[in-house]
């Protein structure tokens, strides 16, 4: 996963950077008055070295870099996406960034099934391992990747002698400082730490909960207003487009799962948070999908908000779940 986020975010800044670049300095044309070297041939030269990289160089710093120039180079590639599905090669095509929007969603969704959806073997475990221990012999491993090896030798069963023979050697082996993660794991860290401490404070909770009531509310009234104007009602629905239609259908579909959550507040606060989440990934798959359609980079700031809302709501069903099996557990301990 750090791999995919990493892949992610450097194609993204990267379509964010080539259209801020291009509309400052009014979308100049490289091979002068013949020729047009459009970016989707650096994406691709870029997305080879990348490959190249990968396939020619071992150590966990030289699959970042390649992770991060084949990101770059997947950025300049699929920003072109509007020439290429268009007759008249329209780079500004409306839904070019809705198609970008959806192919890095899916990669994304496709990529955390494969690693989440099943419980990996004893044989599986003890492959990770090894892999893991790639930077032990040049002292680059960190405690942290020491601990991490541990972990998946543990994994493999008692039963298999080569497990047990490595994790005397990597419970004997030292490790360095020098193995410290690179600057994107450490900012993403930091990121992720502040996130954490801010979602742990006494107040976030009920201002999460109140969010979502407030918003609920919200929707009712538009409802409530449009059912009692029916003139006004109609007047809007005949000019709608099909992105309306969808986006219209998303609200009520989020604000179906925000009274279920509402309801279940008092009976179970890990459900009720369950249905805040099932919200706002309508919002974020149907929802924005949409907007991005509409608004095109406009809607991007309301993407970041549902997203941080939604690791906001992970951590805070990570720590209820984490509390129910505390509570769970804590009679048996008292018997014992």
């Amino acid at each position: 996963m750090d791999h995919l986020e990493l892949f992610l975010v450097s194609a993204i800044v990267t379509i964010l950077v080539v259209r801020i670049f291009l509309e400052l300095t009014g979308y100049p044309q490289v091979g002068g008055s013949v020729l047009h070297i459009a970016h989707v041939l650096w994406g691709g030269l870029l997305m080879a070295v990348g490959i190249i990289i990968l396939f020619t160089l071992l150590g966990k710093k030289a699959e970042a870099f390649g992770t991060l120039v084949g990101g770059i180079g997947f950025g300049l590639f699929i920003d072109e996406v509007g020439k290429f599905v268009t007759n008249d090669n329209d780079y500004f095509f409306q839904a070019s960034v809705a198609i970008m929007y959806v192919v890095f969603v899916f990669l994304y969704l496709i990529s955390r099934w494969i690693l989440t959806s099943e419980k990996y073997s004893e044989t599986e475990y003890l492959v990770n391992s090894i892999n893991e221990m790639r930077e032990l012999p040049i002292g680059m491993a960190t405690e942290d990747e020491r601990r991490l090896i541990l972990f998946y030798l543990s994994e493999c069963g008692s039963s298999d002698p080569l497990a047990a023979k490595l994790n005397e050697l990597v419970a004997d082996t030292a490790t360095s400082t020098a193995g410290r993660p690179g600057p994107f794991l450490r900012f993403r860290k930091r990121l992720f730490d502040g996130y954490r401490g801010i979602v742990a404070r006494r107040w976030f909770v009920p201002v999460v909960k109140a969010f979502f009531i407030i918003q609920f509310i919200g929707s009712l009234g538009m409802v409530l207003t449009l059912l009692l104007d029916p003139g006004t009602m109609l007047t809007q629905l005949e000019a709608f487009s099909f992105s309306d239609w969808a986006i219209l259908a998303s609200t009520v579909v989020s604000a179906f799962f925000i009274a279920l959550g509402v309801l279940n507040l008092r009976r179970s606060r890990l459900e009720a948070f369950r249905m805040f989440e099932r919200s706002v990934l309508v919002q974020i798959l149907v929802g924005q999908l949409f907007l991005f359609y509409k608004d095109e980079f406009s809607a991007i700031p309301g993407f970041i908000f549902y997203l941080l809302l939604l690791l906001a709501l992970r951590f805070i069903i990570q720590r209820e779940r984490s509390d129910m099996i505390t509570a769970a557990i804590a009679p048996e301990v008292q018997a014992k």
